[in-house]
């Protein structure tokens, strides 16, 4: 049977599941861009770069002592600095720890959800403690200037404690995320270490 416009049903039908999937096609290629996404990220590989520097203010019961060391994760990867021994609620523990994450080939709507959850644990012998957590979208970083944010402290909170509120600690760290042709910032000693900004 041939139709009003010269083409047959069949042919017809092929037509409208082309153009289905024509669409289909360019709604994966604008997710994979990341369109409608507050910063541009892109689909492709990644280098996410976090500089663990240091903490201070712990929440330790007086006369006591913990073994601080930062847990983090990016993209479902985990990694860790090493531990600092006998730390009161009045030393620093100092890291200067440099730690990186190499994503390859994450899709642009991965980027723009992910986050870089940070984790301050006291080391046990069966099992680390947490002493307080904070997270970041890496979408949120990656749309500071250059891409980086650098020196910053934030204040830690425990999440299983009674008062989630309850400041736990401050850390001091610098994150950079860095995309393919984009600029690799380098993350330099801090020029003002004894200047508090917090987050």
């Amino acid at each position: 049977m041939t139709s009003f416009f010269g083409g047959s049903k069949k042919e017809e039908e092929k037509k409208e599941e082309t153009a289905a999937e024509a669409d289909a096609a360019v709604e994966e290629t604008k997710n994979d861009k990341g369109s409608g996404a507050v910063c541009q990220m892109k689909r492709g590989d990644y280098m996410i770069h976090v500089y663990i520097e240091q903490c201070k203010n712990l929440k330790v019961d007086a006369g006591d002592t913990i073994d601080p060391m930062v847990e983090i994760t990016c993209l479902g990867e985990k990694k860790y600095t090493s531990a600092k021994e006998g730390i009161d609620n009045v030393l620093p523990a100092l890291w200067n720890e440099h730690v990186f994450f190499e994503p390859k080939n994450v899709k642009a709507e991965a980027m723009n959800e992910g986050k870089i959850e940070i984790k301050l644990l006291d080391k046990g012998f069966f099992k680390d403690a947490i002493i307080g957590f904070y997270e970041f979208d890496i979408s949120y970083i990656y749309l500071m200037k250059d891409h980086a944010m650098m020196h910053k402290w934030v204040i830690m909170s425990n999440p299983e404690s009674e008062d989630f509120g309850e400041v736990t600690g401050y850390l001091k760290l610098s994150i950079t995320v860095c995309g393919e042709g984009d600029e690799q910032v380098s993350i330099t000693e801090d020029t003002n270490p004894t200047e508090d900004d917090v987050i």
